[in-house]
């Protein structure tokens, strides 16, 4: 009968504790502060694959080039910043030129007076693009160009960089229990992939494409998730993963387990 009530008393004791050590992980947890958004964490993968695809491109610092703008969509603002800034950081000059209307072909400049020689083809934009702003003909007619067709003429005398924003997302690939009584957290991973093409001045033949991608990854608590994302913006929101029957008993397997084995030793002492 003693030994009855000892275990009892083991059994109690440990039940106390176990709410005890959920409590106060509990109460920690509240104290935590919110992780950065779902948006703040594409956006520090953009601007990583951003820097990334600009070391590939084969643009010499000092260059000057046109940056083509990229079209409406909810994150394509964050990828055209993270290019020019990536660019600049390089110290290449960029002018952001609008994207040509379907069927409307972007102007060229006036023809050179001589074939380029093959050392030059064969060379860098930048030497071609010397070589072009050298062998231009002058103008047949003598008129002063208005502000709008000085800017056009300009810009097809630099290289085009075209960017394309092929993948932005966050996802939970894994939801797991932090610790035998702890809480439930989810793995976020932020996905980014840029493409661009490098396009020669004048005949905007593509001379360079290249790709980069980036996945930042780390932990939130569950409850969190709807915090972190932004019904804006549908490249933050993703699917949790649901917790099986298997992780919801096994806490509660291991403290009966404890339970039954402290009961035990309680009972066969003399």
């Amino acid at each position: 009968m003693r030994g009855r009530t000892t275990a009892r008393h083991a059994a109690l004791v440990l039940a106390a504790l176990a709410c005890l050590v959920m409590g106060v992980g509990k109460a920690r947890a509240d104290k935590k502060p919110l992780p950065e958004s779902n948006l703040a964490l594409l956006d520090h993968a953009i601007t990583a694959t951003a820097r990334t695809l600009v070391k590939r491109a084969p643009i010499s610092s000092g260059a000057k080039i046109a940056l083509e703008k990229m079209p409406e969509g909810s994150m394509h603002p964050v990828a055209q910043r993270a290019m020019l800034g990536a660019l600049t950081d390089q110290r290449i000059e960029v002018t952001e030129v609008d994207a040509p209307a379907p069927g409307i072909h972007a102007p060229s400049s006036a023809a050179p007076s001589a074939a380029m020689p093959d050392s030059i083809a064969k060379g860098t934009i930048e030497q071609q693009f010397a070589w072009r702003r050298e062998h231009k003909s002058d103008p047949v007619i003598d008129s002063t160009p208005s502000e709008g067709t000085a800017a056009l003429t300009e810009q097809g005398d630099l290289p085009l960089l075209v960017i394309s924003l092929d993948e932005s997302r966050v996802d939970y690939p894994r939801l797991f229990r932090s610790g035998l009584f702890g809480g439930m957290h989810v793995e976020r991973r932020a996905i980014v992939t840029l493409s661009a093409k490098l396009l020669r001045p004048d005949t905007r033949a593509v001379y360079w494409v290249g790709q980069a991608d980036t996945s930042l990854a780390d932990y939130v608590r569950k409850s969190e998730v709807p915090l972190l994302e932004d019904a804006a913006v549908p490249e933050t929101k993703g699917t949790v993963p649901q917790q099986s029957w298997q992780k919801m008993v096994e806490p509660v397997l291991v403290v009966g387990l404890i339970i039954g084995l402290v009961s035990l030793f309680y009972t066969n002492r003399p």
